[in-house]
């Protein structure tokens, strides 16, 4: 038995969630949007394939693109009332699971340089190309929180 790729399930859940069909000139926009909003991030060589199904106003397309040699993969929601576009994008090849892992450890490797002892992270999401998250952080006694935010192999530490 074959199993459901990602796009499958999108559409699955929003015929689940009252979707609707999207007519060809919104469609196209959406994509024209989509690849305008990409180009504005940075973002080159861009392929969009939009769904021919949406909830609402909003309309999903698929996006394949490169930034800095890097190849991404993600979706792209256009909302048709606002005119919105809200990118999410990661490296092609790489799981976000691998990327929030990688992140958590450069973050605590940061922290305990500084001479912290880490406690515990939470509040962790994607943010662009950024994952951001907070630490619960302990040095001689007191307990401080750090804000940490992750990019391009890299973590800045802000402690509070």
């Amino acid at each position: 038995m074959p199993i459901a790729g990602p796009r499958s399930l999108t559409v699955a859940g929003l015929a689940l969630a009252g979707c609707t069909t999207v007519p060809p000139g919104a469609a196209n926009r959406a994509e024209e949007e989509c690849r305008a909003g990409a180009r504005a991030e940075g973002f080159r060589e861009i392929s969009a394939d939009t769904s021919p199904t949406g909830v609402g106003d909003s309309v999903l397309v698929d996006m394949n693109a490169r930034r800095d040699g890097r190849a991404y993969r993600g979706t792209c929601t256009y909302d048709r009332g606002s005119r919105r576009v809200r990118l999410s994008v990661s490296r092609a090849g790489e799981a976000e699971g691998d990327r929030v892992a990688r992140a958590r450890e450069a973050c605590r490797d940061e922290a305990v340089d500084r001479g912290y002892e880490v406690r515990g992270t939470n509040d962790v999401r994607r943010v662009g190309d950024s994952i951001r998250m907070t630490l619960g952080l302990r040095r001689r006694g007191r307990t401080y929180e750090g804000y940490c935010r992750y990019e391009g192999r890299r973590a800045d530490l802000e402690i509070r």
